[in-house]
């Protein structure tokens, strides 16, 4: 098994999927979250160890600790780090909360 980022252009479900294959891991999300078939796509990010006992579907937070992703933000949308770099849930989400943050810091140096 694998865990991969999966995608779609609107980038409103991002999120990671345990999955054999890219097919498989982009056919899940869009089959539970309502995309027509073609429009998520999925980019491995590390292969799960056999001795892990996985299904396809949605990780648990838990094992996603335990392949070594760290929470950057535990409410929704979640971030988190895995091998060196930051996957965020639902992008359009993320990008609002980054400028708000910007905003702050700029307002709390002034």
């Amino acid at each position: 098994m694998q865990l991969y980022w999966v995608t779609t252009e609107d980038h409103h479900e991002d999120w990671f999927i345990v999955a054999s294959t890219a097919g498989d891991a982009t056919t899940f999300h869009e089959e539970e979250e309502g995309y027509d078939y073609g429009e998520a796509s999925a980019k491995k990010i590390l292969k799960i160890p056999q001795s892990m006992s996985t299904n396809t579907g949605w990780p648990s937070e838990e094992l996603l600790c335990e392949l070594g992703a760290k929470f950057l933000r535990l409410e929704q949308p979640r971030v988190v780090e895995i091998t060196g770099k930051k996957y965020c849930e639902g992008l359009m989400e993320s990008i609002v909360l980054e400028k708000q943050s910007e905003i702050l810091k700029s307002q709390n140096r002034d």
